[in-house]
């Protein structure tokens, strides 16, 4: 499964238009476990009650080195009920401490070590990212990224924090 997921994340990495969220209807999101940068288990539940911008890159993917500095400023901007979770699906971790420091320093970086949360989102193309509610729904998904298409999904963000806590 690994090849065959890397093979399309390689293919969809291409510079591309950015597509619209998918989401008609909240979702609520799978649990799923990944690793932070010290190897400790993590948990978008950590999360619970709070916007939640989870985003899964990769260090070789050309438009997540555009995004990630964008995503980096929003969690400066936005405050504390707004977090970005900033997944990678690098094979290996070497690279992505360094890579995160220089692009994203304010977010929260993990790794998607076996997968499973790639492949449980079914994730289409690099970068993906989702919009989660303060209830942990997904609202929307965003497919690859293009710098028009983050005005947009910034004010998605910012009616979402503007709504109260469940």
């Amino acid at each position: 499964m690994h090849s065959r997921l890397m093979f399309v994340f390689l293919l969809a990495g291409c510079p591309k238009p950015a597509q619209p969220p998918v989401y008609s209807t909240p979702t609520p999101l799978p649990e799923m476990t990944f690793a932070d940068l010290s190897g400790e288990s993590r948990t978008l539940g950590e999360y619970d009650g709070k916007v939640v911008l989870l985003d899964f890159w990769a260090t070789w993917c050309a438009p997540c080195r555009e995004s990630l500095p964008i995503y980096d400023q929003w969690q400066q901007e936005l405050g504390e009920d707004f977090v970005v979770v900033a997944v990678s699906v690098d094979e290996r971790l070497g690279p992505v401490p360094n890579f995160a420091k220089q692009n994203m320093p304010n977010v929260q970086v993990w790794h998607d070590t076996e997968h499973a949360g790639a492949e449980a989102l079914d994730l289409p193309a690099m970068p993906t990212a989702f919009l989660v509610d303060r209830s942990g729904n997904i609202v929307s998904q965003h497919i690859g990224f293009v710098r028009k298409d983050a005005d947009p999904l910034h004010e998605e963000i910012t009616t979402l924090l503007a709504a109260p806590a469940p």
